[in-house]
C-alpha cells in the first residue's frame, strides 16, 4: 500500500516551482484549432465539465 506524507502547505504554495517561471508574465495561448479538430472528439463525449469562470465570460 502507497501511503502519502501529510503535508500542510496552503493551496497558493509555489515552493515547487522554478523562481524563474514564477517571475515570468502570463500569456494566454489560443488552441491550435487544426490539431484540436484532427483528434478524435468522441473521446470527450461524455465530458460535461465547464470553468465557471468561462461560463461567467460566456453569458
Amino acid at each position: 500500500k502507497l501511503r502519502l506524507a501529510s503535508c500542510s502547505k496552503s493551496p497558493g504554495d509555489c515552493s515547487n516551482f522554478d523562481k524563474e517561471f514564477l517571475n515570468e508574465k502570463p500569456r494566454l495561448s489560443l488552441g491550435d484549432r487544426t490539431l484540436i479538430n484532427s483528434m478524435d472528439q468522441n473521446m470527450f463525449s461524455d465530458f460535461s465539465f465547464t470553468s465557471p469562470i468561462m461560463d461567467k465570460l460566456l453569458s
